[in-house]
């Protein structure tokens, strides 16, 4: 009698591979994409609003804008994060299921977003300097900080056996 057997009340035991799938719930997505955006829109708001009130006023326009900058910030931070990031971020999570290390996914999820959005700033105009870089470096930052964040909410999920 091996406890597998269904006349007594037991369920038959799948046999696994050994090898898992790491799976983030939709829950555990939409609250590393909104820590990652956040992170990285704040601290940008945070420069903007700070350079925006350290500068004279030109004595024309009345007064600094900086309430109008900050809604612009918002809203296409958050808006071209929903667009590219949260798609780049669920093809990411996706491919690195069969990776088991939480550590690489956080690498992974540093690196891409740097490259990527790297190379649309530089096809946009930006530049591709060392300093550009570095810019596009705080969104992968931003994006392995929210992996992070949930690396306890992930769910190992075996894969069935071949035979």
């Amino acid at each position: 009698m091996d406890g597998n057997d269904p006349a007594v009340g037991h369920s038959p035991i799948p046999k696994t591979s050994g090898h898992y799938l790491v799976v983030l719930e939709a829950f555990a997505f939409i609250k590393g994409w909104f820590i990652s955006v956040t992170l990285w829109v704040a601290g940008l708001l945070l420069i903007v609003v700070v350079q925006e009130l350290g500068s004279p006023a030109p004595a024309e326009s009345g007064g600094n804008h900086w309430l109008g900058l900050a809604l612009l910030v918002l809203m296409y931070g958050y808006g071209i994060a929903l667009v590219f990031a949260a798609p780049l971020a669920w093809v990411l999570g996706y491919l690195l299921r069969p990776v088991q290390n939480q550590w690489i996914h956080v690498a992974a999820f540093f690196a891409l977003p740097t490259l990527v959005f790297w190379t649309l700033g530089g096809l946009l105009g930006f530049g591709w300097t060392v300093e550009t870089l570095g810019l596009w470096a705080t969104v992968g930052a931003s994006a392995a900080f929210g992996r992070w964040a949930v690396r306890k909410q992930v769910e190992l999920v075996p894969l069935p056996s071949g035979g």
